[in-house]
């Protein structure tokens, strides 16, 4: 009997031992536990040749449970910063499951691993049983969502606002947030980035395409020098809608016109202003002391769409340039010239070397004629009178007998070549003179100047000669045209 037991409890003892060797399947694996009060659960299985890859692979396919729970898509249509957010997410949540550490993800910690072995493949699987706080794994949705909903709101916003815009009349700003939209749509990775951003282009190129401007002041008029009277420029923004024009309220006009530099020479200036509630802007011209022919250019100041483009990829310049193209071309332009009493007053011009012994060498004629074209071509009476040099400097009275009866001003005066030299194959002349403007009744200076040019030629004579005229027909043509009055 004795012996019976003891054979019995071996036996038994043999099973036990066998039934721990080989650990029974969890129930977790076979199904994933139900939320409770406080936490969601979360299974992840792999199978691999090794089980390190089992475990990583486990890991991601936990991951991706949880993102299914989120009901968030992060791919590649995805933003950089949900990206990013993602990558951390997803280094914390593995770090846990290697580590099994806790509070290094806010409510997550891992439960259980189970890791068996397939006798016949040799292939490890495992399985990871882990728990989310809901409280804490519905916040991380509602992130998630937000970071998404931040991208698709910065191409849907100010699409939005540009719709308002267009609706209300004020088109540029409607551009603008077209503009700010195909940025959104280009900067980020949102889906269907391209058919966003051609859709905001092209309802800022349609709107760019209703717009020119208007010349509303008088064009070609004349401004007397150094006279009270400034020109001005009144210009209008019209939108063509449906048929039905309408002027285009707070738009930036950018109005280029023309400025004497320090050198003497003109330049241009530009100042921005904007149009009121009518779509009209007006625009006092400085005024210019120089007589000439001037144009004042008023052109839509889209500098700050063109800021907000210019950050978009390659594979958007075709919107870029079609837009870009539509706005640069809203310009328009009136002309005005500035007229010289003096041209009124016939005027003699005389001209005299400096030095006796350049008499072979220079020959003062292209100076005097390239000035007297210059002053002609402004509507001056001019007569030549010609100087000899022998008895230096004429004085007032010899002026007034030399100068042609009908002349009231006298324009004295007097060059010398300072140097020549050959360069590359090219003879280059720099010559100098001093002129002077004489009023013959009254007997005062009204100017009185010296200034230098160059000139270059194949030969030496040539180059003189250029230098010759830049002298006179460019140089002290402009400073008696800015001079006389």
């Amino acid at each position: 009997m004795r012996k019976s037991i003891i054979i019995c409890l071996v036996v038994l003892f043999g099973l036990v031992t066998s039934c721990a060797s080989v650990p029974s399947i969890p129930e977790w694996v076979k199904k994933t536990p139900s939320p409770d009060a406080k936490y969601t659960y979360f299974v992840g299985s792999s199978s691999a040749k090794d089980s390190a890859t089992a475990l990583n692979d486990a890991t991601a396919a936990l991951i991706a449970g949880i993102m299914q729970y989120m009901g968030v898509s992060i791919s590649v249509a995805s933003s950089a910063e949900a990206k990013a957010s993602l990558s951390e997410y997803e280094a914390q949540i593995t770090q846990t499951v290697k580590t099994e550490a806790k509070g290094r993800l806010s409510g997550f910690e891992v439960v259980e691993k189970f890791i068996e072995q397939d006798k016949k493949s040799g292939l490890y699987t495992v399985h990871v049983l882990a728990r989310y706080e809901t409280k804490e794994l519905n916040k991380e949705k509602a992130r998630m969502e937000s970071l998404l909903k931040e991208k698709a709101d910065a191409v849907a916003i100010p699409e939005q606002k540009g719709d308002a815009a267009a609706n209300e009349g004020l088109l540029i700003d409607a551009i603008r947030a077209y503009a700010e939209a195909m940025s959104a749509a280009a900067s980020s990775e949102v889906e269907n980035a391209q058919i966003k951003l051609a859709r905001n282009a092209k309802k800022a190129s349609e709107l760019a395409a209703t717009l020119r401007l208007a010349i509303l002041s008088p064009s070609n008029i004349e401004i007397q020098l150094g006279g009270a009277k400034v020109p001005f420029i009144t210009v209008k923004l019209i939108a063509n809608r449906g048929g039905r024009e309408e002027g285009v309220p707070g738009a930036p006009i950018a109005i280029t016109y023309p400025r004497r530099l320090t050198s003497g020479r003109i330049g241009t200036a530009t100042q921005q202003v904007f149009t009121n509630q009518d779509g009209i802007v007006s625009f006092d011209v400085p005024p210019i002391e120089l007589a000439g022919k001037y144009q004042v250019t008023a052109q839509l100041d889209f500098g700050s769409i063109a800021d907000i483009l210019g950050g978009l990829p390659k594979w958007a310049l075709p919107y870029i340039d079609a837009l870009e193209s539509e706005l640069s071309g809203i310009r328009a332009s009136m002309s005005y010239k500035v007229i010289s009493a003096a041209k009124n007053v016939p005027t003699a011009i005389g001209v005299y070397l400096k030095s006796e012994a350049q008499k072979g060498s220079l020959d003062p004629e292209p100076f005097s004629k390239s000035l007297e074209e210059a002053l002609v071509n402004e509507g001056f009476s001019i007569f030549t009178t010609k100087i000899s040099a022998e008895s230096g400097q004429p004085d007032i009275d010899r002026l007034r007998a030399i100068a042609p009866a009908e002349a009231m001003r006298f324009v004295l005066a007097c060059v010398e070549l300072i140097s020549i030299g050959k360069e590359d194959g090219f003879f280059i002349a720099s010559v100098a003179g001093s002129l002077s403007a004489i009023d013959l009744i009254e007997g005062n200076t009204l100017y009185s100047g010296s200034k230098g040019a160059q000139g270059m030629g194949l030969s030496e004579a040539e180059a003189i000669s250029s230098a010759l005229r830049t002298l006179g027909g460019q140089v002290f043509a402009k400073e008696l045209l800015a001079a006389l009055r």
